[in-house]
């Protein structure tokens, strides 16, 4: 009698469901989802009312700037540098807004391989601070970024939920809402907070998929990773994270078959595909002319940056597989990354150090979210088979994306790796549950406490927080600078000051892309100054008077070593004041320099 062979079937899908037993805390249904409108709510008015004490980061005016022009041109052309589907749903609200303008005709007259990042952020600083009222613009624009934040914090909820309990989730979504990092870039027209959230939410989808295969959960999925990838090239570290977690699934949970993991990566990659497509209106060239087409490949700096690059990338235009601003976009991110200035703890690099985003984590995290997160971390190891699964479907994509920032050169800023904190939001609310289970509250109650102590000290200058282990926010500019701590988005507190003061006039080097005059700020520029002002106003400073350097430019990181002297005597003065930790005044009376 033949034997016949049975195949073993995917484990129950219980593998990774919640874990048994009854929450530490929990609240009925109408009570869990009243607290989380609520943290949502107060996450929304904060973040509102601390962005319109601010002027526009360095990289506002551009992304807004190519978003308008996409949406209401189909015009791809004003910085390839990102994908643009959260530029068009940040200038979403412009629509409303009457006689709005964006000059593109600087770029008609400019050759393709020409148009660079100079003559783009010019273009951007022009679209916000000279055509149109920045602050009416800039705030109808920052709101989407709010309720990005706000579909962040509904994920990490549900995710938390789902797992951990209704207790554990408001935890999770208030670690998540009020982490400061994340508070502080969830108020910004940026790509990294947009992207943080989509990448989290393929991540979410792929866990509920990997607990039941399902038509909702795949789709989910592919949606959050069709918008991730319109959003930002980074979106591609989030291949091998989902090959890995499928084969964890496949070969370890064995809650998906491999007919089914390969299905899901199918969809996925088409969609994918699609969405890079639709995100450019499904057309090739990048402008309403179908002969401007962007060529970096045929610049010599960028073959002898990344000559596999520049291949890979000229075998995909010359097929046409995916839109020109898209190829090209990925080719000279991948050439301008391969020098960029960097300055960590007094040290400089135009090519970054392997351990730099693990230092930025370590000093701008909440002492209590990293006290939280390791002991979650070191929980892994007694926990239970199924929360153990649903563990690794958090550290994977940390691990990964990580490891990802380490291998880059662009050590300029934490904000590469804001997609980290909401994973390390869900480990620490792991370990707040355990914590609970074990009668041991008073330690979450706690770091509950420092943590909203540390939060209220630096509201509402969230972008320049630094944690108690190195001093605080006081001390940021001695470790981190650029969009880590001085992003250019002090212009309007310095304004404040200078009234508080009766200054009519101030030297300024100012780091970023606003406009000081839009603030009602009249500078004398000095060097450093930005390629937006003039070179015939960059003068010497006016004599006694009030100095303001920000601290990007104070440190000398974006400059040669023969350059970096000029404002270096100033770091052993005592400034007058500190403006949002970014900016600082001094009361200077006679030349400091030799």
């Amino acid at each position: 009698m033949a034997r016949t062979k049975t195949r073993r079937a995917p484990r129950s899908s219980s593998a990774i469901d919640a874990p048994g037993g009854s929450p530490p805390f929990s609240l009925g249904r109408p009570a869990t989802f009243g607290f989380a409108a609520a943290i949502l709510v107060a996450f929304a008015v904060l973040s509102v009312f601390s962005y319109t004490q601010k002027s526009a980061t360095w990289d506002e005016p551009l992304h807004l700037a190519h978003g308008y022009a996409a949406l209401t041109r189909h015009d791809f052309r004003v910085d390839p540098g990102h994908p643009p589907l959260m530029r068009m749903l940040a200038a979403l609200p412009l629509l409303a807004v009457p006689s709005v303008t964006v000059e593109t005709s600087t770029i008609d007259e400019t050759a393709p391989i020409d148009w660079r990042p100079s003559g783009q952020s010019n273009l951007g600083h022009r679209f916000l601070y000279r055509d149109n009222d920045a602050d009416r613009l800039l705030y109808r624009a920052r709101f989407m970024s709010v309720m990005a934040g706000v579909l962040l914090g509904l994920l990490v909820f549900f995710w938390a939920q789902e797992w951990l309990g209704s207790g554990a989730a408001l935890l999770a979504l208030a670690f998540t809402v009020f982490e400061p990092n994340i508070a502080a870039h969830f108020s910004l027209v940026t790509t990294d907070a947009a992207f943080t959230c989509f990448a989290f939410g393929t991540i979410y989808f792929l866990w509920r998929a990997a607990n039941r295969f399902d038509a909702a959960n795949i789709g989910g999925c592919a949606v959050l990773l069709g918008m991730a990838v319109a959003t930002k090239f980074t979106a591609l570290v989030l291949g091998p994270i989902i090959v890995a977690l499928l084969l964890v699934s496949v070969f370890w949970l064995r809650t998906m078959s491999p007919r089914q993991a390969c299905l899901f990566a199918g969809v996925l990659a088409v969609t994918a595909w699609c969405a890079i497509w639709a995100a450019y209106g499904f057309r090739y060239a990048p402008g309403p002319m179908d002969t401007w087409l962007f060529r970096y490949h045929e610049d010599p700096s960028v073959l002898e940056r990344v000559p596999a690059v520049l291949q890979l990338v000229k075998w995909i235009d010359e097929r046409h597989l995916l839109p020109n601003a898209f190829s090209q976009g990925i080719l000279i991110t991948q050439a301008y990354a391969q020098v960029r200035y960097a300055f960590l703890a007094g040290a400089y690099s135009d090519t970054g150090w392997w351990y730099f985003f693990p230092v930025a984590i370590l000093i701008k995290t909440p002492v209590s979210l990293l006290a939280l997160a390791g002991a979650g971390l070191l929980h892994v190891r007694k926990a239970s088979t199924r929360n153990g699964a649903a563990v690794v479907f958090v550290l994977v994509p940390i691990l990964v994306f990580l490891v990802a920032a380490m291998a880059s050169r662009i050590n300029i800023g934490l904000r590469h790796v804001l997609m980290v904190y909401p994973f390390l939001a869900l480990l620490a609310a792991f370990a707040c549950k355990a914590l609970l289970e074990r009668k041991r509250g008073a330690i979450v109650v706690a770091a509950v406490a420092i943590w909203s102590l540390e939060f209220g000290r630096v509201y509402p200058d969230m972008l320049a927080f630094f944690n108690a282990l190195v001093g605080g926010p006081a001390h940021g500019a001695e470790y981190l600078v650029d969009s880590s701590l001085d992003w250019g988005q002090d212009l309007k507190p310095l304004k404040r000051w200078m009234d508080d003061k009766g200054v009519t006039e101030i030297n300024l080097a100012y780091f970023g892309s606003a406009d000081p005059a839009y603030y009602g700020i009249q500078p004398v520029y000095l060097p450093g100054s930005e390629s937006y002002v003039p070179i015939e106003q960059i003068k010497a400073p006016r004599l006694p008077g009030y100095v303001a350097i920000s601290a990007t430019l104070l440190t000398g990181v974006l400059v040669d070593e023969s350059r970096r002297d000029f404002y270096k005597p100033l770091l052993a003065r005592t400034p007058e004041a500190i403006i949002g930790h970014s900016i600082n005044v001094y009361w200077i009376d006679r030349p400091w320099w030799n």
